[in-house]
């Protein structure tokens, strides 16, 4: 089943963007008359029927719409310092949102590598692993922020993770999420250069619980993947 994404499914009609449209056109050679199953990544999935084939501007009749709960007891918030070569950080998103994360952002610390992205290049990543993966939830991307402004907003979650390299190694990920599942959890990952021991004490005295993510050292987007990883393998143990 081939999706197509629209953030507004609330008329009776549809009009893609000129991406969406040229995909559907060009790409897919779609033409009037067929049906179209789309999305708008909060949880509505609906049937359309293309009335205009028009590779610029694609538009239809809606014809039905179904929604979806999520298909998961969770939800988790990633925040990561981006890598110096942000190609990087793209595979990563992709892959952790095919796998299932709710928001990501993106941090800076003291040891950062990078203080700017390419919000844009992220959300059209994050479209097509929500289409490519069948979901119906798009995850939400903030923009770069320090991490002490982060810390502030996180009061109020109890279930709450930063991961680094300590000697010796704490308890793994895995193992410190508790069952049943917390509604809610955030997991922070730093630099390539680690959190330094400041940041980390600061994450520890606002409730984050220090975690390993194994015994080897992982670059910043494994260490992402491996994150997002442990939540959906623990989810599948209850």
């Amino acid at each position: 089943m081939q999706l197509f994404y629209l953030a507004d499914l609330s008329d009776s009609t549809f009009e893609f963007t000129e991406d969406e449209s040229k995909h559907c056109i060009r790409v897919l050679r779609k033409k009037k008359g067929d049906e179209l199953t789309l999305i708008d990544g909060k949880g509505t999935e609906a049937k359309g029927i293309i009335e205009q084939d028009n590779p610029k501007k694609c538009s239809g009749i809606i014809v039905a719409k179904t929604h979806h709960q999520r298909n998961k007891n969770y939800t988790l918030h990633l925040a990561i310092a981006p890598t110096k070569n942000f190609d990087r950080i793209e595979w990563m998103l992709e892959k952790i949102i095919e796998i299932g994360v709710d928001e990501i952002s993106f941090i800076e610390t003291n040891t950062s590598e990078r203080g700017k992205i390419n919000s844009e290049r992220c959300n059209k990543i994050a479209v097509s692993a929500m289409k490519q993966s069948k979901q119906y939830y798009l995850p939400k991307i903030n923009g770069i922020t320090s991490l002490k402004n982060f810390l502030k907003g996180c009061e109020t979650t109890s279930s709450k993770f930063i991961a680094y390299c300590p000697t010796p190694v704490t308890q793994t990920l895995f193992n410190q999420i508790p069952l049943p599942m917390p509604s809610h959890s955030i997991l922070l990952i730093g630099p390539e250069g680690d959190f330094t021991q400041q940041e980390v004490e600061e994450a520890i005295s606002l409730g984050f619980k220090p975690v390993s993510l194994g015994s080897n050292i992982l670059r910043s987007e494994t260490a992402g993947l491996v994150g997002v990883t442990s939540f959906a393998n623990k989810a599948q143990t209850t």
